[in-house]
C-alpha cells in the first residue's frame, strides 16, 4: 500500500471543488481515451473485486473536511457559542486533526485557532458570479430583460490536493496521465470554454501527512463521498446525488438516445465518521442507469482516528 497525492493549481476559475465520484468519472473517460475501452472495462472489473487504488475528493491544501462528530453541550454561554461555530466549520486544518488524532474530540480542536485559519482560507476561495443575457435558442437572439447568473470558484492563491492510496502499481502511470490530460483540457462545467484548467503534479506526502495516514484507530472519517451496506456510520451527513452522464454520452447519447440522467444515489458526505474494522469500505455502484456499463464511484477514503466519548 502506498499513499501519495496530486497537487492541483488553478489556472482559471472553475465550477466547484470536485468530489471523488466526479473526479473518478473524469479519470475513467481519460483512461478510455488514452488506453481504450477494453482497458477501462478491465479497471472497472478490478474495482468490483478489490480496488487497485482509492481517491479522495479534492481538498484545499492543508485542510480536511470537518469530522462530523457530536459535541459535548456545556452550559456557559461562551461554550454554546463555540459549539455553534464548530457546527458551521467546513474545513479543519490537518495539523489540528493530527494533534488530537489519538484522542479526538471537536471540543479540544476548538482550542486551536481553527476558526481563524478557516476564515483566511475562505477569503481566498471567493465565489465569482457572472451575469449573462438569456438566449432564445430558436432564434439565436437575446431575450430582453431575462438574465441569469452562474457562480464559479475563484481561488488564485489556493492549491488543492487529491490523495491517492495505491494497492497495486498497475494503474499508477495511467492515473497520472489521465489526471494530467483532464486538468489540461478542463474539469467540470463549461470546460470547453476555458474553465476548470489546472496545472497538476504528483508529490509524495510530507512528514505530517505520512504520520497522519499511517495512524490506525477505532474509527475513520471519509475524505470522499461514499455509500454501501458495508459502512457502519457513527455520525454523518447525507445528500442525494442526481447524477448525469458526462463527455460523449452527454453530448451524443448512447446508441443515439439521450439517456444521460442516472438514478439518484444517497451518499454520505465527506467528513462523515464510521467504525473501522480493517476492511475496504464503500463500493462501486451498479444498476444506476438503463445501460449496465454505467457505474458510480462510492468508496470511502479513510482517515483513521480514535475519538473520545464514543462507544468503541
Amino acid at each position: 500500500m502506498k499513499h501519495y497525492k496530486f497537487i492541483f493549481t488553478p489556472r482559471s476559475y472553475f465550477s466547484e471543488i470536485f468530489s471523488s465520484d466526479t473526479l473518478f468519472g473524469t479519470l475513467c473517460w481519460y483512461v478510455r481515451y488514452l488506453e481504450g475501452e477494453k482497458a477501462l472495462e478491465e479497471m472497472l472489473r478490478a474495482f468490483e473485486k478489490e480496488p487497485p487504488f482509492l481517491i479522495s475528493s479534492l481538498l484545499p491544501e492543508g485542510f480536511i473536511p470537518r469530522p462530523i462528530l457530536p459535541f459535548r453541550m456545556k452550559h456557559r454561554i461562551s461554550d454554546i457559542n463555540i459549539t455553534k461555530k464548530l457546527k458551521k466549520l467546513k474545513w479543519l486544518p490537518l495539523s489540528s486533526f493530527a494533534r488530537y488524532q489519538n484522542r479526538f474530540s471537536m471540543d479540544d480542536v476548538a482550542s486551536d485557532d481553527v476558526f481563524e485559519q478557516e476564515r483566511r482560507l475562505l477569503e481566498k476561495l471567493k465565489p465569482l458570479e457572472i451575469t449573462r443575457n438569456r438566449i432564445n435558442r430558436q432564434t439565436g437572439t437575446v431575450v430582453e430583460g431575462m438574465l441569469f447568473t452562474d457562480t464559479y470558484v475563484c481561488a488564485d492563491e489556493v492549491k488543492f490536493v487529491l490523495y491517492v492510496t495505491e494497492y497495486a502499481e498497475t494503474y499508477h502511470d495511467i492515473v497520472r496521465r489521465a489526471c494530467e490530460c483532464a486538468c489540461e483540457l478542463g474539469l467540470g462545467r463549461e470546460a470547453s470554454t476555458g474553465k476548470g484548467i489546472f496545472s497538476v503534479r504528483e508529490s509524495a506526502l510530507d512528514e505530517m501527512e505520512k504520520r497522519v495516514f499511517a495512524q490506525k484507530g477505532s474509527h475513520f472519517i471519509s475524505l470522499s463521498l461514499c455509500a454501501g451496506d458495508n459502512l457502519v456510520p457513527i455520525s454523518y451527513d447525507t445528500f442525494t446525488r442526481y447524477g448525469k452522464l458526462g463527455a460523449e454520452f452527454s453530448q451524443h447519447g448512447i446508441g443515439g438516445r439521450l439517456l444521460f440522467h442516472k438514478k439518484p444515489v444517497v451518499f454520505y458526505k465527506e467528513g462523515s465518521t464510521f467504525k473501522a474494522d480493517g476492511s475496504m469500505h464503500g463500493t462501486l455502484l451498479r444498476n444506476i442507469h438503463v445501460d449496465g456499463r454505467i457505474c458510480q464511484y462510492a468508496y470511502a477514503y479513510p482517515l483513521y482516528f480514535t475519538p473520545q466519548g464514543i462507544s468503541q
